[in-house]
């Protein structure tokens, strides 16, 4: 899950993206506002569907839209180093931060668990909590497996997240960032 030189990045969405615009991305995410790929082309296909059912929901998309794209980038390494924050595996750590970006009233509970550096981050790779994970990620952000600030309730939304089969996620969150991802090309697919 390393950013390196060269590496091909896929954005799946309603619409095709051959300029990343950060002022669109929305928040709430996993990581927090920023323009989301992964490295999984398949990943990226599989999440046209919910992107166009949100955009049709917002009334961005038209309602009998069927298809959408799936941008893919190339990251060229910039010549002064991005700071990069990885969440190699789906912890603790990563389930606080997911928590507290998703619900910003969290973050205030949270706050002494989080890495204060995390605000700071270029980039923020890490496993994506999908629609297969929100169930688990709901149920936890509400309380039900214990206090979301106590290990044992984040122990058990873990193990049953199955973090051995999460697929990967790269938040690029400033422009810096974004000036590293060179479009490649956008390919139509039905959703």
């Amino acid at each position: 899950m390393r950013l390196s030189d060269g590496m091909i990045l896929y954005h799946g969405s309603y619409a095709p993206v051959r300029h990343v615009d950060l002022s669109r991305c929305a928040t709430g995410k996993d990581f927090g506002r920023g323009f989301y790929l992964t490295s999984d082309e398949l990943q990226a296909r599989r999440f046209i569907r919910t992107s166009l059912r949100k955009a049709q929901g917002l009334g961005t998309a038209p309602r009998e839209q069927s298809f959408g794209f799936v941008s893919s980038f190339q990251f060229k390494k910039p010549d002064s180093p991005l700071f990069v924050r990885q969440f190699p595996e789906a912890d603790a750590s990563w389930l606080w931060f997911v928590a507290s970006n998703r619900r910003t009233a969290l973050a205030e509970v949270l706050v002494d668990k989080l890495d204060p550096s995390l605000g700071s981050a270029d980039v923020i790779v890490g496993k994506v909590a999908n629609d297969a994970t929100n169930p688990v990620i709901t149920t936890y952000l509400n309380g039900l497996y214990g206090p979301i600030d106590e290990p044992g309730s984040s122990e058990i939304a873990i193990k049953l997240l199955l973090p051995s089969r999460l697929k990967d996620q790269y938040c690029f969150r400033t422009e810096r960032a974004v000036k590293c991802l060179e479009p490649l090309e956008v390919t139509r697919f039905e959703a």
